[in-house]
């Protein structure tokens, strides 16, 4: 009977609410356990209570269907007016292509055409399909090796470059010494590569035409070489081989002698040019005697040389004379210092 009053007063609501009050308030609930994360307060978040549909007493006192009315949003819809819209790009031109028929038929043409070219063969199409139109001046003639087939090789130039052609056949005979100068036009010719160096190669279908008296822009620019002015000595030992300059000197000592040739007599004539600082050697093949009686006479004074073209020999340079009307010009030059230096 005791332990049951015990009991019954231990559980009475007076009991109850008293140790409800000295208990200590509960932690919020975390998910990690520790003191990093914040407690929410459930006072502070406003409860969300969905609104039913508002049914008006006016659409049932006119006897129609109940207007259904919705709550208003707290949230307001954005203003049409002023959204403003980003500019967009306008859309790039398009690149318009040529047809393809149009490529494949300019590189057939391009394969069968000839094309003007010039001593520089650097960018020469190489095939044998491949034909070429060349102008240039001829530089230099060897003599003919008689086959058969006969053949000749000479050396053209133009503003670009120097090239060798070998000559074949009936054409071997348009170049005599005569028409060192001139101006060759070469048709239908193409172009070879033999251990990594081009060549113009002729064929049954080029021709060959010199031409030493008709004015024309190759003729034009050959006589501007004799316009420029001579070049010392020095300058001279280190130009580019195959190139046509002018030079000037004390025409110092002239000397012949006869060499032997493929089997035929030839007369080299050598003509010195001296300066403070260098020395120069001018060759001449068989000059005609009114060559040798001009170098003559000019012996012992300063002489402008024009238009040699410069090769080499024994690793030595040398100024081929071109002994022809339109070739290599040999006149007085006028330097007070050098010939004031020669007389010394």
């Amino acid at each position: 009977m005791v332990a049951a009053q015990l009991s019954l007063k231990l559980l009475s609501p007076d009991c109850c609410a008293r140790a409800s009050l000295s208990m200590p308030p509960k932690r919020p609930y975390s998910a990690t356990g520790d003191d990093h994360v914040a407690s929410v307060d459930a006072s502070s978040v406003a409860p969300i209570t969905p609104s039913a549909p508002v049914v008006t007493s006016a659409a049932l006192a006119a006897g129609g269907s109940p207007a259904i009315v919705l709550p208003s949003s707290s949230i307001a819809a954005p203003d049409a007016a002023a959204a403003v819209e980003a500019p967009v790009a306008a859309p790039a031109a398009a690149i318009v292509l040529p047809a393809s028929p149009g490529r494949n038929r300019a590189m057939f043409l391009a394969t069968v055409t000839p094309q003007l070219m010039s001593c520089d063969l650097t960018h020469a199409i190489v095939g044998q399909g491949v034909k070429h139109n060349l102008v240039a001046v001829v530089v230099a003639s060897f003599p003919v090796q008689n086959g058969p087939p006969a053949r000749r090789h000479i050396i053209c130039s133009d503003a670009h470059g120097t090239t060798g052609i070998t000559i074949w056949n009936t054409d071997v005979h348009k170049f005599p010494k005569d028409v060192l100068g001139g101006v060759v036009s070469i048709t239908r010719a193409s172009v070879s590569i033999y251990q990594g160096k081009k060549s113009l190669v002729l064929n049954r279908e080029s021709t060959v035409s010199v031409n030493t008296t008709t004015p024309s822009p190759m003729a034009e620019w050959w006589a501007g070489l004799a316009r420029q002015p001579p070049l010392p000595l020095p300058a001279a030992l280190i130009a580019a081989d195959n190139s046509v300059i002018c030079v000037f000197g004390v025409l110092a000592f002239i000397s012949h002698e006869t060499k032997e040739v493929n089997g035929v007599e030839r007369r080299v004539t050598s003509v010195h040019l001296a300066s403070q600082t260098a020395r120069f050697q001018l060759r001449g093949w068989d000059l005609l005697p009114a060559t040798v009686t001009l170098l003559e006479s000019l012996a012992e004074s300063v002489v402008q040389v024009k238009r040699v073209r410069i090769t080499c020999f024994a690793e030595l340079k040398i100024g081929e004379i071109l002994d022809s009307p339109l070739g290599t010009v040999l006149a007085a030059y006028n330097d007070a210092e050098l010939a004031g230096h020669w007389a010394e």
